[in-house]
């Protein structure tokens, strides 16, 4: 269903942007149609499956019963381990469940968290984003990064106006992307620097350490600078 989906969107998208073209008076051939039907292609299959995961788990979280289970066991997998869940449904049964997906640093046994199980599920889901908050940030962003592309895609091809796309685009970047990632280095090579004088990471060598320290110290005033950019950009357009 999910393929037919993205065939179907496809075709109307290429059926437009031909009908565009000659709106236009534009020849092309039709050996040109290969960028764009591979573009569309690419692009809503990923927007597609990324919008399933979103609205399965936006409808899991609100709708499926939810239970308190305790991580008892993990499962060995290839490069990672899959935490074991038990928990008594509502019938008071004893079930033991696997999350589904492996990981390298897997929730801790003896920990409790809620999950979301129905009859005849082989696995558990893990409602705390807590668990899942990286997994569930890498999603929700390609979700609008693409459905953004998807948009203007449609946008386009019925002649309409996309440039705000592109000032969401750069704005997203400049305002969120590029502060966001400046803050996680100092964060990652931060950390690095206290585990080791807490002793925690003694075989890391010392030249390894200076690196951590020097880029902190050249991320930490560019990130107030940068800010400052912002925020003074942000009083001129409004002084404007």
């Amino acid at each position: 269903m999910m393929f037919l989906s993205i065939l179907i969107f496809t075709a109307v998208i290429l059926f437009l942007f031909h009908q565009k073209k000659r709106r236009e008076d534009e020849t092309y051939a039709y050996s040109e149609m290969m960028l764009p039907t591979i573009a569309t292609l690419v692009i809503s299959a990923i927007f597609f499956n990324l919008a399933s995961v979103v609205g399965n788990s936006a409808y899991s979280y609100l709708f499926d019963k939810k239970y308190d289970a305790t991580v008892v066991a993990y499962e060995d997998l290839d490069e990672s381990r899959m935490a074991v869940m038990e928990f008594k449904n509502d019938q008071n049964e004893l079930l033991r469940k696997s999350v589904g997906y492996g990981s390298s640093d897997p929730i801790e046994i003896g920990k409790k968290i809620k999950v979301s199980y129905e009859n005849g599920d082989r696995h558990v889901k893990v409602q705390s984003y807590s668990q899942q908050k990286v997994m569930v940030a890498f999603t929700v962003f390609f979700f609008l990064v693409f459905g953004l592309a998807t948009l203007g895609m449609v946008l386009y091809v019925l002649d309409k106006d996309i440039s705000f796309i592109f000032k969401i685009g750069v704005g997203f970047v400049m305002y969120l992307i590029f502060p966001a990632g400046m803050l996680f280095f100092i964060g990652v090579l931060s950390w690095v620097i206290w585990e080791y004088f807490q002793g925690r990471r003694d075989d890391m060598p010392i030249w390894a350490l200076g690196i951590c320290s020097l880029f902190v110290t050249i991320l930490i005033p560019a990130f107030f600078g940068y800010l400052k950019m912002l925020f003074d950009k942000g009083s001129n357009l409004h002084d404007m």
